[in-house]
This record gives structure tokens, sequence and C-alpha cells, in this order.
């Protein structure tokens, strides 16, 4: 029920469940110390009109790459996966070409990745609630992974938005 409806109250979830508030409160507290039940703050993908990449990725260095991607701002998952590519990289980003920049420029580049395949996802067919890490302090001219937007002909030719932790992003929501 939680999961159709995240804000519903212990009241109305009492009247639904026929227990008292105090028996829900008690269940929901004991299911989130589980780790069963966890409530997530973030943004629904297609209503804030984000775009979705996904980077198959073949590494021998799936700790060093990972290290690598969890200061990156536009990075919001990562799976560890079977056959010819060992781990898939989700992306969210405020248009197309920057994710494919950042893909391109940075990651495709890492010497850490043997071989990489990317694909655009068009569009979640539920919900998608993603975490955003917004970058509050753009004070850097550099990026976390290293990189230099005003340098980057694809930043200057307006191809990317830039990276959302430097002073350069020219994007909105990250």
């Amino acid at each position: 029920m939680l999961s159709q409806d995240p804000v519903m109250s212990q009241a109305e979830l009492s009247k639904l469940l026929k227990i008292s508030q105090p028996a829900v409160s008690a269940r929901i507290s004991k299911l989130e110390q589980k780790g069963t039940l966890a409530r997530l703050v973030g943004t629904d993908v297609r209503r804030a009109q984000l775009f979705l990449g996904k980077l198959d990725i073949a590494t021998n260095h799936v700790e060093q790459f990972l290290k690598y991607l969890d200061s990156c701002p536009i990075y919001l998952n990562s799976f560890l996966t079977s056959g010819k590519n060992n781990l898939t990289v989700l992306l969210v980003g405020e248009n197309i070409r920057s994710i494919m920049s950042c893909v391109d420029s940075h990651l495709r580049q890492n010497p850490f990745v043997r071989d990489a395949e990317f694909d655009l996802i068009v569009t979640p067919e539920r919900p998608f609630i993603v975490p955003l890490k917004p970058s509050v302090d753009k004070k850097k001219g550099v990026t976390p992974c290293g990189a230099n937007c005003g340098g980057c002909t694809l930043y200057a030719s307006d191809r990317c938005l830039g990276c959302p932790a430097t002073v350069h992003y020219k994007g909105q929501l990250l």
C-alpha cells in the first residue's frame, strides 16, 4: 500500500488493514530497521523530463571504476552483471547530448574500461524516482573526474551542458 501511496498516513493504513495505528507504527518501524522498507526522496524521471543512459562495461577493475564514478553528478547507480560486460551503469541528464558527451569523452576513455556499449533508455514504463545529487557548491572549474569543461569542444559548441559540479554548467536541474 505504501508503494502505491508513500505519503499515506498511519491512520489511513490502520483503517485499511483493520489494525490499530500503534500496530501499524510498530510494523513500519520493524520493516525499516530490517531494511525491508525504505523511503526515497527524489525526482520522477519522466515528469522532470530527464534522460537516462545505460552503459554496459567490460572491466577487470570494477572497484576502481566504481570509485571513479562515485563523485560523478550524473551517475545514478550500477549493477554487477554476468556475461561479456560485467558492469551496467545508469546515468541521468537534462539532455541526451550531455550524457553522450560524458560517456564518449570520459567513461569510454577511462583506462579501467576494456569495452563499453551505450544505450539511451527511451522512457520508464512506471514512475521512476531517482535521487539527484544537485551540486550546491559550483565553484570548481574542474569536474570531479578532472576534466575542464571550459576547454572542451563539445561544451564550446553547445553539444554538452557541462558538468553539474562546475561553474561551467548550463543546465537547470542537476
